[in-house]
């Protein structure tokens, strides 16, 4: 179990306050850097995803402060380039040795999930015809942190999908971030996302798929000071 969740915002399409000061640049796709402390004293980090260019994930981490020298895992989200092509470089090169990849595109899966205890994680595969999505959750001591790449197949089918998971485990969600692939024209999804986040207490970090309009529709009823980008950084 988790303890002490950092998350930084290390690829997204736009960029955070933070992200401006500090040089980084914006490209479209999701790469997040995950440390956290164990229950039992151990660190442990892990990069989910890295964006479609491992020249921009390594310039903002270097922007940022961040270093992926002792990344323990990585881990993919989804067959796109965009999310996988920069995680898949820094593999070949060394710079990450245990990767946790979703099944290859043509091979037909079923819903599921799969833990990696080790590192407090629960890779939750959501039903994907071709680019197989799964949601990344972190198993923190108050509830899971959940990650959701780009919600491909409609941010509906993630949310069915975590509301499973939580009535299976007896757990909630307490925190959703990433791709929720909505804009304001989808008022329907973005509904269905305040009130899943209302009904547990749960904040949501709107980010890559997700439209500016959207981001700021967010955060304007949830409190969120800032709307999310590359530098934002998040203590959960």
């Amino acid at each position: 179990m988790l303890l002490k969740v950092r998350v930084d915002v290390l690829v997204d399409d736009y960029l955070s306050e933070r992200g401006v000061a500090a040089g980084a640049l914006p490209a479209h796709g999701l790469g997040l850097y995950v440390e956290a402390q164990t229950d039992d004293g151990r660190s442990v980090s892990v990069l989910v995803d890295g964006g479609p260019l491992l020249e921009v994930l390594a310039h903002n981490c270097e922007a940022l402060g961040v270093s992926l020298s002792g990344v323990g895992a990585a881990v993919a989200g989804m067959w796109s380039a965009h999310h996988v092509a920069a995680l898949l470089k820094l593999a070949r090169v060394g710079g990450v040795r245990r990767v946790y990849l979703p099944p290859p595109p043509r091979e037909r899966v079923r819903p599921g999930w799969e833990e990696v205890s080790d590192l407090g994680l629960v890779l939750l595969q959501l039903e994907a015809p071709l680019y197989k999505e799964r949601l990344v959750l972190l198993d923190a001591s108050d509830g899971y942190v959940a990650i959701a790449p780009c919600s491909a197949y409609g941010v509906d089918l993630a949310l069915r999908a975590l509301g499973e998971f939580e009535e299976a485990r007896g757990k909630r969600v307490k925190a959703l971030v990433g791709g929720f692939n909505v804009s304001t024209f989808s008022l329907y999804d973005l509904r269905l996302l305040l009130k899943y986040a209302k009904a547990r207490g749960a904040t949501l970090v709107p980010l890559h798929s997700t439209s500016l309009e959207a981001r700021e529709w967010i955060c304007e009823r949830t409190g969120l000071e800032e709307v999310p980008g590359v530098g934002l950084q998040l203590e959960l």
